[in-house]
């Protein structure tokens, strides 16, 4: 033990100093600690946990995890409706692109019809363009699977990441998060994260499929056929690899050209025909995608909608979860009358909608112009149709009051957003995060005596709500319990009314010491001891010295002493004496 012997409380003091600074703004904090320490003494269910903030993470943990990943994926689906919005945004300029390159690519067919010359037979001419249609057909196919392969690639490189890094970092920090589950090494291993089956083998094996039509389809230099041609006259054109087109090609456009110039210029429109067709196509996935993002960003709307519910399904869920952990009270509170019958736990969600709006001015508005030029003006709109919902309505109800916000303030709230497309971007989700955020929603306890908040009650009220804390709840305590003047700010019904019977009943439990002037205390509280403090008159230097006698009631030296000191003094005892049948 050593010097160990006092380094936990052995006493427990109350004066009325401690009570009016416990009670205060500053002190609410050492307060609401005080009020946690009696619940959690009230409660016979504690799993093991030795305060009240170990068993209300027991219990609330997991809802309060199930609210920080609720919000984390509504910043990411945040963040991707406004890719999403982007998109849709880019449609009629991709329209007007595909409109654009395929008139530069009629232009480019009309300049190669001008430069195959007249006296080609028509046959031969058609040959021609049948050849070049089916070059860029093909030159689409290779496309495709060059596209495929480099995914394949990547989605390889993604397993190999998956396995390597983020896989066990993943089982890394569940380990750390979850430690108290208690799992040996082996049992872990489990959760590592790992794919439902032989991926590498289904890479693998579309990997090989698409070299091998990537290889056909862009061929090898060709022989000539026993026609003079490389490409029979029957052949199906759109079945045949690009190096041998490409050679047929070159072989007519070298039999109708007139002159080695003209062939060049064939050869160079051949070539522009080509990198335009591979834009167009570029340009047409391009447009698919974004067409489709109407329905996607849709999808992702709902989807955010409903996590912001389930965001605020957890928040409700751990408010319950502290209504449970106050039950045990709330049920001897109920049962008991008198004093006791007065005091209230609370448990309250509140909403910050002054840090809420002034994160929106600071970050989003400019207050200089808008709708929100004035400062408060939005926080003004929230408290009206917001704070309302966030602070005592459920979460279907508290979602639809964020939508009908935004349904309302729709203009207003966007009007600030850059014009330029990456600076809106970055706003709209800085802007979407701010909307659907709930870190300005938190839950908060206290207690209330006779219906009134403990921090607007008058500092004598304030002194029985801790006296009631310590005698009359904080029965598991059986440490003394000393007590300074508790009849201070307080009249003496409120005395009688309200402490002598606690005081009372208090002493079965534990050691009650009082120090006090007030008669009613010392003789209705049936004081089994009085301690008496005598002062001398000082001589020389120092202090004074103090002496101390004590006795009970019963004897008549401490009796008159008593009503020589306590106010009320000897009609008090009088009184006492007649009911107890003592002769005063």
């Amino acid at each position: 033990p050593g010097a160990d012997w006092d380094s936990f409380p052995r006493v427990r003091y109350l004066s009325q100093q401690f009570v009016d600074r416990l009670c205060s703004p500053e002190g609410m904090p050492q307060m609401i600690k005080e009020i946690e320490r009696v619940i959690f003494e009230a409660h016979t269910d504690r799993d093991g946990a030795v305060n009240f903030h170990e068993l209300l993470e027991l219990r609330a943990q997991g809802l309060r995890e199930s609210r920080q990943r609720e919000e984390s994926a509504i910043s990411a689906m945040s963040e991707q409706i406004a890719l999403e919005r982007e998109k849709i945004l880019a449609v009629d300029g991709l329209k007007k692109q595909i409109a654009e390159k395929e008139t530069v690519i009629k232009g480019y067919e009309k300049d190669r019809s001008a430069l195959v010359p007249s006296t080609t037979s028509a046959a031969v001419a058609q040959r021609l363009q049948h050849l070049l249609s089916a070059a860029d057909k093909v030159r689409g196919y290779l496309r495709y699977y060059a596209k495929q392969q480099a995914g394949l690639e990547n989605l390889q490189n993604d397993v190999v990441d998956q396995r390597q890094n983020r896989a066990p970092q993943h089982l890394r920090d569940l380990k750390e998060a979850h430690a108290a589950s208690k799992l040996d090494e082996a049992a872990w291993e489990r959760f590592l994260l790992d794919f439902s089956g032989d991926v590498d083998d289904a890479i693998k094996a579309k990997a090989a499929q698409s070299t091998k039509e990537l290889a056909y389809w862009k061929g090898s230099a060709p022989k000539l056929l026993e026609n003079g041609s490389y490409v029979a006259d029957d052949a199906d054109l759109v079945r045949i690899p690009l190096a041998v087109l490409e050679a047929e090609i070159e072989r007519i456009q070298k039999v109708v050209a007139a002159d080695r110039q003209t062939a060049d210029k064939l050869a160079l429109n051949a070539k522009r025909i080509a990198e335009e067709t591979a834009k167009l196509a570029a340009l047409k996935e391009k447009l698919t995608d974004c067409e489709a993002a109407s329905k996607r960003r849709s999808d992702l709307i709902d989807s955010r909608k409903k996590g912001y519910r389930r965001c605020f399904e957890a928040i409700l869920a751990e408010e319950a979860v502290l209504r449970d952990l106050y039950a045990p009270l709330m049920v001897r509170l109920a049962t008991q009358g008198g004093t006791l019958g007065k005091l209230s736990f609370t448990v309250s969600r509140v909403a910050d909608v002054k840090a809420w709006a002034d994160k929106a001015e600071k970050e989003l508005f400019d207050l200089r112009t808008g709708p929100f030029r004035r400062k408060g003006t939005l926080l003004d709109d929230a408290t009206k149709e917001l704070k309302g919902a966030w602070e005592s309505q459920d979460a279907d109800t508290i979602a639809s009051a964020v939508e009908g916000f935004w349904d309302k303030h729709r203009e207003e709230l966007l009007e600030p957003s850059p014009r330029d497309p990456v600076e809106q971007r970055k706003w709209l989700k800085t802007f979407a995060q701010w909307l659907y955020s709930s870190d300005h929603i938190s839950i908060e306890y206290g207690i209330k005596y006779d219906g009134v908040d403990i921090q607007k009650l008058s500092p004598g009220t304030r002194g029985i709500v801790l006296i009631l804390l310590y005698l009359a709840l904080d029965d598991a305590d059986d440490k003394p319990l000393v007590i300074d003047q508790p009849e201070e700010n307080l009249d003496p019904k409120s005395i009688y009314d309200e402490l002598v019977p606690l005081f009372r009943s208090a002493k079965r439990n534990r050691q009650v010491i009082m120090v006090t002037h007030n008669a009613n205390l010392v003789i209705n509280t049936d004081a089994d001891q009085v301690i008496i403090a005598n002062v001398s008159e000082m001589s020389g230097s120092g202090l004074p010295g103090i002496t101390y006698r004590s006795g009970g009631l019963d004897e008549a030296d401490i009796r008159k002493t008593v009503c020589d000191i306590l106010e009320g003094g000897e009609a008090a005892f009088r009184d006492r004496a007649r009911r107890l049948q003592i002769k005063f």
